[in-house]
């Protein structure tokens, strides 16, 4: 059975996160794509903040608009959070939302995975 939502902790207070299809939507029309399509932009601020966005405003009243969500990610880097733990949270949001499946999840974290050891080896090439 899914679980009913994925919880982020941020400065003790907790946010439940799930994206309903109106949402999504509006997801949708943002990116210009579809929901797993846009995954590959994760690691840029605006379109993870939009995946946020749509996973939080219908279960916080706190989250009213997009500004909110950037003070949430100020709030839990400073708090220690990294954007990569962030970014991973989405994923697991849009399996939790029906969005993804749990195999597409993995595959996609192997894949980033491989990409981060790729870009690590240019780069250690390049220093050298």
């Amino acid at each position: 059975m899914r679980k009913p939502y994925e919880t982020l902790t941020v400065c003790g207070s907790e946010y439940q996160l799930k994206i309903t299809t109106a949402y999504a939507v509006k997801l949708e029309e943002q990116l210009g794509t579809d929901l797993l399509s846009g995954t590959d932009k994760l690691g840029e601020l605006s379109t993870l903040s939009k995946y946020y966005y749509a996973a939080l405003v219908a279960r916080n009243d706190s989250i009213k608009k997009i500004e909110d969500v950037y003070q949430l990610f100020d709030d839990y880097l400073a708090d220690g959070g990294t954007l990569e733990e962030l970014a991973e949270l989405a994923l697991d949001i849009l399996v939790t939302s029906g969005y993804l499946t749990t195999d597409a999840r993995e595959a996609q974290k192997k894949m980033t995975a491989e990409l981060k050891a790729k870009v690590l080896e240019a780069f250690q090439k390049s220093s050298q």
